[in-house]
């Protein structure tokens, strides 16, 4: 029997969001890729938002008005969406992957969440009118009736803030494409180079400059390497700027002439080569639902330094070098080691790579499908 799954497409056709998509909008992309070839899923798609409803396709289901009013009005009503009813004659349950999940009727809703960011920590989440995001937000997420974790480090966080039972909580580890284990070329990695200004060797650190990333903490490390190290690495950066990146980004603009080199947006194929040519890739992060960037670069063979909290050490296992996230000298040396010693970089690609391999879309799809027939 078909199970018929409407599906949450606003990131991917909201203009503002479908060209470059985060971490949400990937995991977004390839479950629907994969739901749509999975026998006996039947895609429904739907949009939340006038701009995604003006973008989307023929055929897809469009909930009315701006997606947080709908939200306040069912969280203060207790009444389902608009619309509810109708899409519930077109579907068996909802998946919602974005945290824009709806109050529905007659409609199981599964939700994927990937942390609890604003709520845990509200002061590494945009100020703008946070108070009345976060009641929406811990709202909402509660009207599902499932609870997708990207980790095993989140399921406490999303039973403290969310007050959602842990019976309803299944966890599905996030993968990474095939496409990151593809090498590309010298010859293309040359003409990269050249395109964006690297001369030499470089560490890489990628991620959108908001404080919780943790880039300033990397471009200091960088700063107390010995002269000798920073002349022949470069320190390539590269993040869109988020909300209180002010001082990140002086900081970068101020480095330029000091090694440190800032891209602030790369298409999909600069950014894999961009691993792949990497001396070693840096991700302190000081919090991540599950820190994607890291299976990426373990699939690209570049050894990975990363932060000891949240669900780093779960995700990297013994794969990479954990540090301290708030200690600049321990990201420092960790930089300054893995140039000094080729014998544990190389140790670090090797496991990196067996680590990779282990985290596929597949399986996190395959999990994903379990849940929503059992739902059904």
């Amino acid at each position: 029997m078909t199970l018929r799954v409407a599906f949450s497409d606003t990131i991917l056709v909201d203009p503002l969001t479908r060209d470059a998509l985060d971490g949400i909008g990937i995991y977004t992309r390839e479950m629907r890729s994969r739901l749509a070839t999975t026998p006996g899923i039947s895609l429904v798609p739907v949009v939340m938002g006038s701009r995604a409803a003006q973008a989307a396709p023929n055929g897809t289901f469009a909930f009315a008005g701006r997606p947080s009013v709908a939200a306040a009005r069912a969280i203060l009503s207790g009444l389902p969406y608009r619309g509810a009813s109708e899409l519930a004659g077109k579907a068996d349950v909802y998946f919602a992957t974005d945290y824009r999940v709806p109050r529905l009727r007659r409609l199981p809703v599964c939700a994927t969440v990937f942390d609890a960011i604003p709520l845990s920590h509200p002061e590494w989440a945009n100020p703008r009118m946070r108070h009345a995001k976060n009641w929406v937000l811990r709202h909402s997420v509660r009207w599902a009736d499932r609870v997708l974790a990207i980790s095993r480090a989140m399921v406490p966080e999303i039973v403290e803030q969310y007050a959602i039972p842990e019976a309803r909580i299944t966890v599905t580890p996030l993968g990474v494409d095939d496409r990151w284990f593809a090498t590309a070329t010298p010859a293309h990695i040359a003409e990269l180079r050249a395109r964006h200004g690297l001369s030499g060797r470089y560490f890489l650190s990628v991620g959108t400059l908001q404080p919780r990333k943790n880039i300033s903490r990397v471009v200091e490390a960088y700063a107390r390497l010995p002269a000798q190290l920073r002349a022949s690495h470069q320190l390539v950066v590269v993040g869109k700027v988020g909300w209180s990146a002010d001082r990140t980004v002086a900081l970068l603009r101020d480095r330029a002439s000091s090694g440190v080199r800032w891209l602030e947006r790369v298409g999909d194929a600069d950014l894999r080569m961009l691993y792949q040519a990497a001396t070693a890739f840096v991700f302190p992060s000081l919090y991540e639902g599950f820190g994607l960037p890291v299976i990426e670069a373990f699939a690209s063979r570049t050894p990975v330094i990363t932060s000891s909290l949240t669900s780093m050490p779960e995700i990297a296992g013994d794969a990479a070098c954990l540090v301290d996230p708030y200690d600049v000298d321990a990201i420092a040396s960790a930089l300054v080691r893995v140039v000094e010693d080729p014998g544990w970089a190389d140790a670090l690609r090797t496991k990196g790579d067996a680590r990779a391999r282990m985290y596929t879309w597949d399986a996190c799809a395959a999990l994903t499908v379990a849940v929503l027939r059992e739902m059904a």
